[in-house]
């Protein structure tokens, strides 16, 4: 008989390879069905399964693992903070540790370490990246994970929130208004999360039948410097709103029109895609989408914690939002 990788099989049935490995160890619910489909992939094709003794899942160690953004600052940011304790606190009641690490599009080196060592039993990982370095080595390794944010592949186990719609619902609004010089300052185009709200922004335009002013795109404005000149270029041309891609490149902003003692709104309105404390408590408050990120952290842990009893979990789970109109974007 010819031995098969667990991944093989998965890709063959369309089913997720912790699916697989519930079903061959017959831990855990998997349905009838789905262990007759595989049962039958394997003796039609005379294979057998390779390394199953091996399996990641095998080894218990009670430890999550949870991955923050390692470029610069940007984990110091509220909403991992936010995200990183609703895990901490869903876990403890559970009798977990959760071990947080740094990891960025191009480097996982920590994620490898957690996992080659089997320090922990799954893992959480709080963005997405397209093509994702560490989405592929968890499959590859078998290891159960969750990922908060949306991901191209069905066989992933995903929590987020509505981007697209949001920021869809939050322009349109902008345009209602009459607004019509509206820019974006977006963060890393390469992340998952920038390209759904792009979208947002984009197809709010197409439905109100305005033309996108794509030279006020302003990409990777997660840095003050970048923000800065992004600023100054709305300023110079006139721009009506400046629609941040979240509250970190929302406050750079607000710097800098309080630096050249630019009055919100009587001057120029800012609105963000992403709320927070400091932009509710700014004066005057922001324009903001509210998503409830305690909500989002402590459904993906929840997720992760059934996926590892064996339960059954939906792939792609996806929560609500607020928007909320403040004084930001009032009229003169």
């Amino acid at each position: 008989m010819q031995e098969v990788e667990l991944k093989r099989i998965a890709e063959e049935l369309n089913i997720s390879q912790t699916t697989v490995s519930r079903a061959l160890s017959g831990n855990g619910r998997v349905s009838a069905n789905t262990r007759n489909r595989i049962s039958k992939y394997l003796n039609d094709n005379e294979y057998m399964v390779k390394n199953r003794a091996e399996n990641y899942t095998h080894k218990k160690t009670k430890n999550i693992c949870i991955t923050l953004p390692g470029e610069d600052s940007f984990a110091e940011m509220p909403y991992f903070q936010a995200t990183l304790l609703s895990v901490i606190d869903y876990y403890a009641t559970l009798d977990y540790n959760v071990i947080p690490i740094k990891t960025s599009a191009m480097n996982i080196e920590e994620l490898k370490k957690i996992v080659k060592h089997h320090k922990v039993d799954g893992v959480i990982l709080t963005r997405t990246i397209k093509n994702g370095i560490d989405i592929e080595y968890l499959k590859n390794h078998n290891v159960p994970f969750i990922v908060i944010g949306s991901y191209e592949d069905d066989n992933v186990y995903q929590v987020d929130v509505d981007q697209k719609n949001g920021c869809r619902e939050l322009t349109s609004l902008l345009l209602k208004m009459g607004y019509r010089k509206l820019a974006l300052l977006c963060a890393d185009m390469t992340h998952v999360v920038t390209q759904s709200r792009y979208s947002g922004f984009f197809q709010a335009h197409v439905e109100n039948n305005i033309s996108v002013y794509t030279r006020y795109v302003f990409e990777g404005a997660g840095y003050p410097n970048r923000t800065a000149q992004a600023v100054d270029d709305c300023l110079k041309n006139q721009i009506e709103c400046i629609i941040c891609m979240d509250d970190n490149i929302c406050v750079n902003v607000l710097n800098r029109l309080k630096a050249d003692n630019v009055a919100v709104p009587r001057d120029i309105k800012v609105a963000s895609f992403y709320d927070s404390s400091v932009l509710e408590m700014h004066y005057p408050p922001i324009t903001a989408l509210e998503f409830n990120t305690r909500d989002l952290g402590w459904t993906a842990a929840k997720n992760l914690y059934e996926l590892l009893q064996g339960n059954e979990i939906p792939h792609r789970q996806i929560l609500g939002y607020q928007l909320i109109l403040r004084d930001s974007t009032k009229k003169n």
